[in-house]
């Protein structure tokens, strides 16, 4: 006689911002056995967390861009671990002008937001048919992948990709059991808000005067819709690209 398998949820860039907050929802979710979390720096904030829910979430501390460290972190799970959920939250920010963002710049930045999502969503599409189970994926895109912004070339390069990427792995998988799809949020008061504010408040009014709610959204916020859009009552949803921006992009 067997052990039932695990139900879990993977969520990557865990360790602040959206992705902790994401990391927090799932620990209260009744669906969710196992939160694994994927950082790239030790704070303690996911590692209070992780302590202090230790029968239900652990935390592998690693970059997502190496593909070494990543495919170490797939072989080493637990044959009846079932991933069936993740949030591939990893990123980073960029922003630069045009003129300044050399090609080594736009290499780096889709590498992080792009290319490893890549990876990672094959390794988990892989596990998921290996070990025959339902797989339901969110990839954080942001409304720069598809509105134009000044300075930032290089990011709104990776979040378009990202965002062409899940509309065809959608397509592709739609028969295999398999959903992906995309969050896109607004301007978010996560870790970079307060210096983002102090230091560029002319553009921090402008970001309020293009948001019809006239607020930035929070990271609880975003995590919420998240943990609706892996759980089990979405079902039929797949491909899709959905903002979560106070109204930003109905204007």
């Amino acid at each position: 006689m067997t052990d039932d398998p695990i139900s879990s949820t993977l969520i990557t860039g865990c360790g602040q911002g959206i992705g902790l907050a994401c990391f927090r929802e799932l620990l209260h979710s009744p669906w969710n056995d196992l939160t694994i979390g994927v950082t790239r720096s030790k704070n303690s904030s996911i590692q209070e967390l992780a302590e202090v829910n230790s029968s239900n979430s652990l935390v592998s501390y690693l970059d997502v861009v190496d593909s070494s460290a990543t495919s170490r972190f797939f072989h080493c799970l637990d044959d009846g671990m079932q991933i069936q959920r993740a949030i591939l939250n990893a990123g980073m920010r960029s922003r630069l002008p045009y003129e300044e963002a050399s090609l080594d710049t736009f290499s780096k930045v889709l590498s992080v937001n792009c290319l490893s999502v890549i990876e990672w969503t094959k390794f988990l599409i892989k596990r998921a048919a290996q070990l025959n189970h339902s797989l339901n994926i969110l990839v954080v895109s942001s409304i720069v992948g598809t509105r134009g912004f000044a300075d930032l070339s290089t990011y709104a390069t990776s979040k378009s990709a990202l965002e062409g990427f899940v509309r065809s792995v959608a397509v592709e998988y739609a028969t295999k059991n398999v959903q992906i799809n995309a969050i896109a949020p607004g301007f978010v008061s996560s870790s970079y808000a307060d210096s983002f504010k102090d230091n560029r408040p002319d553009l921090y009014q402008w970001t309020l005067q293009q948001t019809p709610m006239a607020r930035w959204g929070s990271c609880e916020e975003v995590a919420k819709l998240s943990c609706f859009l892996i759980g089990p009552d979405n079902t039929y949803m797949t491909g899709a690209v959905i903002p979560c921006d106070g109204g930003w992009m109905s204007k």
